[in-house]
């Protein structure tokens, strides 16, 4: 009877604390950029290197006001997968999840297969758009989670020619 009582609050004493302990492993999710517009957040711990120099980035897109899908659907907060190259900081795009401001879901377009990934082209976030500003400081985070290694060496660095010595002619006053 005591070892059954002891079980007991054992597992009473584990169904307390297993909220704290999921609490405590809940991703941490790290503000990246905000403006007037939009707060982007950062999934810190889903990053993945995907191949050397390329990075498996979760993000979620908190809009202030109500944007509108293709379909008319109003939505404001975007959750999107993408990998990364972050020298210079390129994008490719491999799943979005739209949310109504209830998050309620309205459009979920889907993982994009793997072999359709090689051939998508790598996207340059627009100058100075929170896109660009998001990304920059989300490789920052990336260069200093995995040590600096980013993006990859540049040991193959581009040569120059070496400089042609000058030589100066010397002209004798008579």
């Amino acid at each position: 009877m005591i070892r059954f009582a002891s079980r007991i609050s054992f597992a009473a004493a584990l169904m307390v604390s297993a909220p704290l302990i999921a609490g405590a492993q809940s991703a941490p999710w790290r503000q990246v950029y905000k403006d007037a517009d939009v707060t982007v957040v950062f999934d810190t711990a889903n990053l993945m290197l995907q191949s050397p120099g390329t990075w498996t980035t979760i993000t979620s897109w908190d809009y202030a006001r109500p944007r509108v899908t293709e379909f008319k659907k109003p939505y404001t907060r975007l959750v999107e997968r993408a990998y990364v190259r972050c020298s210079p900081v390129r994008i490719k795009r491999v799943r979005s999840t739209v949310y109504a401001a209830n998050n309620v879901l309205v459009r979920d377009e889907g993982e994009v297969d793997s072999r359709d990934v090689a051939h998508m082209v790598w996207d340059r976030p627009k100058p100075g758009s929170a896109g660009k500003n998001a990304f920059e400081t989300i490789c920052g985070v990336i260069a200093r989670k995995s040590g600096g290694k980013a993006a990859p060496s540049s040991s193959a660095a581009t040569k120059t020619a070496p400089k042609k010595a000058t030589t100066t002619k010397k002209t004798t006053g008579n």
